[in-house]
């Protein structure tokens, strides 16, 4: 397998150190309000970007964070990015795609904001970036994407994307609609090598195929209203997922596994902010999200059978109203009362040879009520400092019928303070302490099941949320010329972990997700940024994102410490990109991921899955209105290795029953697309 060890990641560590050592530029960022620095597209002179998302990007010391759809109610799944100072009305649109929709000859600046300024709402986040846009004309423009993705197992499929976008008179009209299949990560054929416990090795064939279609619709819209600006945003979305799994055993028999999976999702969200006074600005806005899972799997295997079947119905309602109050440029309050409904109601069936079987959890609707008041300011007591502090208050109410009814209510106070200190303009610290609760993932509460591997979850109904009390330290150096550090050390003392516990029932035991005791965790993070003119590629750029992580909780069933299932030790990319606006050219070349390996814990299984490092190299080439790009990635395969440990009870108290290793390559591709551009 080819997995990056732990000396070729420190080699890589190295190799960005010494890139950014030998690095200069010549971008040379404007200073705006104190803790804002402005960026315009004459910053970047000797690079060719198109669109908002490649202006970002030449940005040092900024790296994308998206807003979290999988979180709950709207405060705390905030992303990193505004635009015209607001943040999307949905939480589910990509900023990377909404970004890349914007031409960069529209963006007048790009504000780099760090600590707070008054206004605006940093959502616990040590730099946001705020694009802000030319005020022009009437305009209509669009872009026509389309093109094809060859596997190198020979898997083909045309990908498209089409989107519209007309201003005039302050009002926006933006249309999107993409289609995008794609094969999954477990797809490529491997072997399953089995060693019993006597020693005795069995070898099957292994075929993975798992296919991802995503078919989405959007519109956003934007117009004066009031005195104020009214903003909205509405999505339809479908993903299909349509996976195959086929074993032959060493004795003949065959295995054969088929899953289906549609997931329906519609959304709007609309937003409406205005200025009471010049010192009092007030922001309302309300979201719906409504979805339906419908998914069945089948198994075959000499002559028995087993079906695993469900449906799902989930929603979220969120109204949100905020206040900030800005009495100088020195002081900022905010206040803001939020109110959520979430809801998901399932139906889970498991047969084997047609005989129903019990499952926890199999037949459940899950209700949160839940309202939270927040209340946060901004200070600079003096020049070079910020301070941060605030508080939110959440009450929730949970209510489960079904087959395990219950009804139980929460009430969690989030203080959080932060200062930020700026040390002779090129260096900042910022040190910051808060209580963070995490989101219940309704679909813990719901039975569910893994044939190809023989593995059923329960669903518990008893799942509460973790609460951690975190502590960060960053610091952030900017080299001059586009060159910047950042440095990020992070510890969690963690209450209620959530990871896997055992569920007993009357005819059966089952794994499922549940909380087991206090924890910790501890990272660190570098983030890279620079060019690299002084190695003679001119125009070229390098990012590089590295974060190692530590954990440690009590193993609940062997009473042993080890760290949180599921947890990456080590997570990293690098980038490396250059443009040639003589020739109209660019192109660049990624590592993504470096490598990543995890460990699970089941109360009869231990398994530990790892890949290899993922390439890719890409060439992209502009015709005036016409761009022609091209990429590869992994034509030499992607090694993927999952091995578990199987004991025939508890780990504890049964010995190690065998050890199953499933080794598969996932094919590489090569993908042709050709964009017009149209009006403008």
């Amino acid at each position: 397998m080819r997995m990056a060890s732990s000396r070729s990641v420190r080699n890589a560590a190295v190799i960005a150190a010494g890139l950014w050592l030998a690095a200069t530029g010549t971008a040379a960022a404007q200073t705006a309000p104190t803790g804002v620095v402005a960026y315009t597209p004459a910053d970047f002179a000797g690079t060719a970007p198109q669109t908002a998302g490649d202006l970002l990007a030449l940005v040092p010391g900024f790296t994308i964070v998206e807003a979290d759809a999988d979180v709950r109610g709207y405060a705390g799944a905030l992303g990193n990015v505004l635009i015209d100072g607001v943040r999307p009305a949905s939480k589910r649109q990509d900023i990377g795609d909404v970004l890349d929709r914007i031409p960069a000859a529209s963006v007048e600046r790009i504000e780099l904001i760090r600590g707070g300024v008054a206004g605006v709402d940093m959502a616990g986040h040590p730099v946001v970036a705020n694009i802000v846009r030319r005020r022009s004309a009437a305009t209509a423009e669009g872009a026509v994407t389309a093109g094809v993705v060859a596997y190198t197992d020979g898997w083909t499929r045309p990908q498209v994307e089409a989107e519209y976008a007309r201003a005039w008179d302050d009002r926006a009209l933006e249309l999107t609609f993409n289609y995008e299949p794609e094969l999954d990560d477990e797809t490529g054929p491997g072997v399953i090598e089995t060693t019993e416990a006597d020693g005795a090795v069995e070898t099957d064939r292994l075929g993975l195929r798992t296919v991802e279609t995503l078919a989405e619709a959007g519109a956003t819209w934007r117009a004066p209203l009031a005195g104020g600006t009214f903003s909205a945003a509405g999505a339809l979305r479908r993903t299909d997922v349509e996976a195959a799994t086929r074993i032959e055993e060493s004795d003949g028999d065959r295995e054969e596994v088929d899953e289906r999976e549609t997931f329906d999702e519609l959304e709007l969200g609309l937003r409406y902010s205005r200025s009471l006074s010049d010192t009092l600005t007030a922001e309302v806005m309300a979201s719906r999200q409504l979805g339906r899972l419908d998914a069945a799997e089948d198994a075959r295997e000499d002559g028995e059978t087993e079906r695993f079947t469900e449906i799902s119905d989930s929603g979220e309602t969120i109204v949100r109203g905020d206040l900030v109050w800005e009495p100088s440029e020195t002081l900022s309050v905010s206040a803001g009362l939020e109110g959520a409904f979430n809801f998901l109601e399932s139906e889970a069936r498991l047969e084997e040879n047609g005989a129903p079987v019990d499952l926890p959890g199999s037949d459940v609707r899950i209700e949160e009520r839940r309202v939270e008041a927040s209340v946060a300011g901004a200070w600079k007591p003096a020049p070079g400092w910020q301070v941060e502090g605030g508080l939110r208050l959440e009450a929730s109410t949970i209510i489960q019928t079904g087959d395990s009814p219950q009804e139980r209510s929460f009430l969690y106070p989030k203080p959080r303070v932060a200062v930020t200190h700026e040390l002779g303009g090129r260096d900042r610290l910022r040190l910051s302490v808060s209580r963070e609760v995490g989101q219940l993932d309704f679909g813990d509460f719901v039975a569910s099941a893994s044939l190809d591997q023989d593995v059923v979850t329960a669903g518990n109904a008893d799942l509460e949320p973790d609460k951690t009390w975190r502590t960060a330290l960053s610091w952030d150096h900017d080299f001059g010329g586009g060159a910047a550090l950042t440095l990020t050390w992070t510890h969690d003392e963690i209450e209620d972990v959530v990871d896997r516990i055992l569920i007993v029932t009357p005819t059966d035991v089952f794994d499922a997700p549940g909380n087991i005791g206090d924890g910790r965790r501890d990272t660190l993070a570098l983030e890279l940024s620079a060019p690299l003119d002084r190695l003679g590629l001119s125009g070229g750029r390098l990012r590089s994102s590295l974060l190692w992580r530590d954990s440690e909780v009590t193993d609940p069933v062997t009473g042993e410490r080890r760290g949180i299932s599921d947890e990456e030790p080590f997570e990293g990319t690098i980038e490396l990109s250059q443009d040639l606006p003589s020739l109209s050219l660019s192109w660049g070349a990624s590592i993504d991921p470096i490598a990543e390996r995890s460990t699970e814990y089941r109360f009869d299984e231990v398994t530990r899955a790892s890949e290899a490092s993922s390439w890719s190299l890409w060439v992209e080439r502009r015709f005036g209105d016409w761009r022609l790009r091209a990429e590869v990635a992994d034509l030499f395969g992607r090694d993927f290795t999952e091995t578990r440990d199987k004991y025939d009870g508890p780990r504890s108290t049964t010995p190690l029953d065998e050890i199953e290793r499933r080794r598969w390559e996932q094919p590489g591709y090569v993908s042709l697309t050709v964009r017009r551009s149209l009006g403008g």
